[in-house]
């Protein structure tokens, strides 16, 4: 009579283990984020054009911004989309990496492409769902890392991690460098110029060629960058680096909030660049 030995199962990591690993992953994830923003911030290679009363529209939102596509960068064509997939893949990255270095503490068998993908759908759940959703997000999330997680075993070499980390970070941050402008403020009444307030984020002078603001009002045109309210009717000029300057923009006749989009060619770095800056406006009472 012959025997035949099946291989253990690994033992699950325990309910507290998992969840310590899950807190501290995400603590430990948290801090190197904020470490990057604070240098991109400073080189001015991040930002976030919604971040400010009067340059976001009002309501619903996703971290400041109406869609993911807008975030962190507003949405300017492909090269945009591009960028904001590289941010939120290289915070995917890091998080899944500090999660697996802490939960190989509680089992050393699991899987971090499985981790990778119940973070993206699960992790953003505690800081935007609220207390009640993100309590139970986050619990499902440790079912998910017990149950399924752990049931295979794959782990992302340590040089290919940190060589996908550098390109993601080098693809968001020359996007930052390249588009440096940042939509700060706008303050409007109706049958009045809305100014929408515009800074340049870059540590070198930009200079715009040319701008165009959509949907074009019926009133007239834009009257021009200026760095004071009133207008200087040009559209040609040299934007100083870390400055702001005002946009007065005549508002037509209606109703409700409208986006407008201010479309600016420039050069930068001896390369001519474009980039859509978005503006959100009252034109009046509720529609």
């Amino acid at each position: 009579m012959t025997s035949i030995a099946y291989p253990a199962k690994p033992p699950l990591p325990g309910w507290i283990q998992t969840a310590g690993a899950l807190l501290v992953g995400w603590i430990v994830a948290g801090l190197a984020l904020t470490v990057l923003y604070l240098v991109a911030s400073e080189l001015g290679a991040i930002g976030n054009a919604y971040a400010y009363p009067g340059a976001r529209h009002e309501g619903q939102s996703v971290f400041g911004a109406r869609s993911l596509s807008d975030w962190p960068f507003p949405d300017s064509g492909l090269w945009t989309l591009v960028a904001n997939v590289a941010v939120v893949a290289l915070v995917l990255v890091l998080a899944t990496l500090a999660t697996s270095w802490w939960l190989r503490n509680a089992s050393d068998h699991f899987s971090e492409g499985r981790l990778a993908l119940v973070l993206l759908v699960t992790g953003w759940l505690p800081l935007y769902a609220g207390p009640i959703g993100g309590f139970f997000g986050f619990l499902v999330t440790i079912c998910l890392v017990r149950l399924w997680v752990t049931r295979a075993k794959d782990r992302l070499p340590a040089r290919t991690a940190v060589l996908t980390a550098a390109v993601l970070a080098l693809v968001a941050g020359s996007y930052g460098l390249l588009h440096p402008f940042w939509t700060m403020d706008v303050s409007g009444y109706p049958a009045q110029p809305a100014w929408i307030s515009i800074y340049n984020a870059a540590h070198t002078p930009v200079t715009v060629d040319s701008y165009a603001v959509s949907p074009l009002p019926s009133s007239g045109h834009a009257r021009g960058f200026s760095s004071d309210p009133f207008g200087d009717g040009k559209s040609t000029f040299r934007f100083a680096p870390r400055s702001t300057r005002f946009l007065v923009q005549p508002l037509s006749q209606g109703c409700g909030t409208v986006r407008l989009n201010i479309h600016v060619r420039y050069h930068m770095f001896g390369l001519p660049l474009s980039q859509t800056v978005p503006a959100f406006t009252k034109l009046g009472r509720p529609c």
